[in-house]
């Protein structure tokens, strides 16, 4: 019976891959400590310069399992979306090739998917430099949600949140769905599409997967246009969350401050001299302008941002040196329960 259940199952992990040699081996190598077997690991070189296609092709000779495609470079969601298109299984996981699976974690999907049949599984993350200096964050106990109380969660847990790596979707889910070419925070707007889409969302009580966090690239990183991404995806989520689900719009609103925040604090860091540093910092300042009097009403938006709001608008950069003081490069390991 169980060999059967795992023969009408079979999971497809798209891996997009773009120079990173020195990693992709160990996110592969991931998707084998299981005991499930029915996967297909699509390997989606996208254009990289260094010797990443070479090992890709390498690890395609050895294991049936693995397959590897060259194209030209488009970018995370170009190349997630091509391997949308080639996928054969009826699940569908998307897995970054700097991070990787945790031993254990496909089984454990897996099994929840032959026990309960959901639309889409979520699982915890650790997240950090290494595992030893990480932070694990896990759903307080496992539980079973319709779309409406998922999508709560998107906003609310940091166990599940608007991440498309830390989840396993059936294929079918992503009928008219893609990832959003060209663009930076990719998986925002996708991933809500989905839960909205999906009748049952499990959330599993466990730690699945490992998310390479290098936070001294965010505070050496100049600013440039395509980190407005960041608000305008957001800004995208937001238009849809007044239509669909109107009763979260305070939640959206709040995500969207996050993200005039965090990339504020990109500008403020920003040499004066960058010529979008000026474009960027009026735009924003005119659109949180317009957000005032909803930010004022809204409880999901706490006393430190607004008051962080309004320093942004009156000094970027003592704004962007006040928020940097607050980002920790490492962190010891806890695990957090939400």
């Amino acid at each position: 019976m169980k060999e059967n259940s795992e023969n009408k199952m079979k999971l497809s992990i798209v891996v997009p891959v773009y120079n990173v040699e020195t990693t992709i081996e160990r996110a592969v190598q991931s998707l084998f400590e299981n005991k499930y077997k029915n996967i297909e690991v699509l390997l989606i070189d996208d254009g990289s310069t260094d010797n990443s296609g070479v090992i890709c092709k390498g690890l395609s000779k050895k294991s049936d399992k693995i397959y590897c495609y060259h194209k030209e470079n488009g970018g995370l969601s170009s190349a997630r979306n091509f391997g949308l298109k080639k996928a054969t299984g009826n699940l569908i996981a998307f897995l970054d090739s700097d991070d990787y699976y945790l031993p254990g974690c496909i089984d454990k999907v897996m099994k929840d998917f032959q026990k309960n049949d959901p639309d889409i599984i979520c699982f915890g993350l650790k997240k950090g430099k290494t595992e030893e200096e990480s932070i694990e964050l896990i759903e307080k106990k496992q539980a079973r949600c319709n779309n409406t109380e998922a999508i709560k969660l998107l906003f609310k847990s940091k166990a599940v949140d608007f991440y498309a790596w830390n989840k396993v979707f059936k294929k079918a889910i992503f009928d008219g769905i893609e990832f959003p070419e060209g663009k930076l925070y990719e998986d925002m707007v996708p991933v809500y599409h989905a839960f909205k889409a999906a009748k049952t969302i499990d959330i599993l009580d466990f730690a699945g997967i490992f998310y390479f966090q290098n936070s001294s690239s965010i505070v050496y990183q100049d600013f440039n246009p395509k980190q407005y991404d960041n608000v305008t995806q957001r800004k995208i989520l937001l238009k849809s969350i007044k239509i669909e689900f109107p009763q979260y719009l305070d939640l959206a609103n709040a995500r969207l401050i996050d993200g005039y925040l965090s990339t504020g604090f990109k500008i403020g860091l920003t040499k004066r001299e960058n010529p979008e540093r000026k474009k960027y910092y009026d735009i924003s300042k005119m659109e949180i302008k317009s957000l005032l009097k909803e930010v004022k009403g809204n409880r999901e938006v706490s006393f430190a941002k607004r008051i962080a709001l309004y320093l942004y608008l009156l000094n970027s950069n003592l704004y962007s040196v006040l928020y940097l003081s607050l980002i920790h490069i490492s962190e010891p390991t806890r695990r957090v329960v939400i």
